[in-house]
């Protein structure tokens, strides 16, 4: 077993679909779980390629139900048909949460617009994954903005700010200051502000991401392996953390 495989794994944020200009990728459900049985991962936290193609991501859940951990793309953008479709997700296609991609969508990560996403997912005991890093609309101080509002939602902040060494930072000290969010480290610029955010946010709240298809696995694994924990440390943010925190 190669160094990349030997721990398992819970992916905390990939993409099913097809992702056009300027991306052009895709990544089907073979795929993935090519991908999952190469790497040790034993679930992954699939949403699809836009709000308009949840029903990828469900797709990907029926025919995978033991591997795929299923989230909901919102465009709070959208209003209430946006809030009503997150709620039939949660409730009739029993969805472990929801996903916002605000800078795609294009508004703030802490705009009015989020407040009723967030409320359906409290009230479901949901969590709600939220990409970081891109101004002007994914600042981690936004995201610390909403998770004051809302002191009882867990919040992932997805990328923990990113490539930026700035938003990086800022990701770490919202999570310190806020104790309901969890940091994901795919796409992040520096693999030792990982073990910082281990050491000064918590041993349980930082989780491992590959976000397929953008990143590749053997990136975003050695990041985690080359990051300075040690070995308890590394079974935490590869697999412990996010089997506990999705409840798995």
């Amino acid at each position: 077993m190669d160094s990349f495989s030997r721990i398992r794994k819970i992916d905390a944020h990939t993409h099913i679909g097809e992702f056009g200009s300027p991306f052009n990728i895709n990544f089907d459900a073979d795929r993935l779980i090519e991908q999952m049985n190469t790497y040790n991962i034993e679930k992954t936290v699939l949403c699809a390629a836009s709000a308009y193609s949840n029903d990828d991501t469900l797709a990907a859940f029926k025919a995978h139900p033991d591997k795929v951990v299923p989230l909901m793309w919102v465009n709070c953008a959208l209003g209430k048909s946006a809030y009503d479709m997150l709620e039939h997700y949660l409730r009739n296609e029993h969805f472990a949460g929801a996903k916002l991609q605000s800078l795609f969508d294009g508004y703030t990560a802490d705009a009015p617009c989020v407040d009723p996403v967030a409320e359906i997912c409290e009230n479901f005991g949901k969590p709600l994954f939220i990409h970081s890093g891109h101004e002007p609309f994914a600042l981690p101080w936004q995201i610390g903005l909403l998770a004051e509002r809302h002191p009882h939602l867990p919040i992932v902040m997805i990328h923990m700010g990113h490539a930026h060494g700035v938003y990086v930072d800022a990701a770490i000290t919202m999570a310190k200051r806020y104790d309901n969010i969890w940091l994901e480290t795919s796409g992040t610029s520096m693999s030792c502000q990982i073990r910082n955010a281990y050491e000064t946010v918590g041993h349980e709240r930082v989780m491992f991401g590959i976000d397929s298809p953008f990143h590749h696995p053997t990136v975003e694994i050695q990041k985690v392996m080359a990051c300075g924990v040690d070995e308890n440390g590394l079974e935490n943010i590869f697999y412990n953390n996010a089997k506990k925190f999705l409840g798995l």
